[in-house]
């Protein structure tokens, strides 16, 4: 009995990175959810850090961003993330602001997942 405890809280350790993982597509209705775009820079930050995300000090000033139509153009990136609660092998999700440099108002928000191994 004491065997077949010792195996299934083995198993439960090693597999329960799945219990706090967010999906991709959960990932993405919560960076909607945000409302960001329109909003100024620091009203979009405020925001992700109220809904548990940590933020850079300072956006990425003057970038180069292609949008889906080809265009490039000149951007401030600010990123922000938050880790899932696991210690060994936490997911850590990404939300992107680009932020207009001239008017300093968010136009896009991009998302992403870093998932990382358990080993």
């Amino acid at each position: 009995m004491l065997r077949f405890t010792l195996l299934l809280l083995t198993s439960f350790a090693l597999g329960g990175c799945a219990l706090t993982r967010v999906s991709e597509a959960r990932h993405a209705k919560e960076a909607d959810a945000l409302n960001a775009v329109g909003l100024p820079l620091e009203e979009a930050r405020a925001i992700a850090m109220q809904n548990g995300y940590s933020c850079e000090t300072q956006p990425d000033k003057n970038r180069s961003v292609q949008t889906k139509a080809g265009v490039v153009r000149k951007t401030d990136i600010l990123q922000c993330n938050k880790s899932s609660a696991e210690l060994i092998c936490p997911q850590r999700r990404y939300v992107v602001f680009n932020v207009d440099p001239e008017s300093g108002k968010v136009y896009a928000v991009g998302h992403r997942i870093n998932q990382q191994s358990c080993f």
